[in-house]
């Protein structure tokens, strides 16, 4: 596996391999246009992993005030566990942080270990539980919240 890669603000050009991510990724996947309305809105930060082939993940921020709430973040199988989901999270962060933003919220399948550990690792505590948040199969999810800046 390539480990060069950039981490990059998303632009209206990246949509359609967001939302190819998003689709290999996630039970209830984004559509480009998601990805679009997210890169135009100014209640929101996307930051997308690239490297020469091509856009590999995502993270999207919505903010207001001095929360935040990451309602979706991927990588491609191919290129997990090389660092891309936290390397875009600490710029998410650190461009949030800019705006105000001090509290960052997310919620996580309970089963999926790997965000879990990587969460945990970034600073994020668990501070609830949403019963039979998921479906597909049913499952809680963990609320969890960091604080930045």
């Amino acid at each position: 596996m390539n480990l060069t890669f950039e981490v990059r603000e998303a632009t209206t050009e990246d949509a359609v391999a967001m939302a190819v991510v998003s689709e290999q990724s996630l039970d209830l996947p984004w559509q480009a246009k998601d990805f679009a309305d997210a890169v135009h809105s100014p209640q929101a930060l996307a930051y997308v992993a690239a490297d020469a082939k091509g856009t590999f993940g995502y993270v999207v921020l919505y903010h207001a005030a001095d929360e935040g709430e990451i309602p979706s973040v991927a990588v491609d199988a191919n290129h997990r566990r090389c660092g891309a989901a936290r390397r875009m999270m600490e710029a998410v962060f650190a461009d949030a942080a800019k705006r105000g933003v001090r509290k960052v919220f997310l919620e996580v399948r309970q089963s999926n270990a790997p965000a879990l550990a990587l969460y945990e690792h970034m600073g994020f505590l668990r501070v609830g539980v949403r019963k039979n948040f998921y479906s597909n199969p049913t499952e809680d999810a963990c609320l969890m919240m960091c604080l930045i800046g």
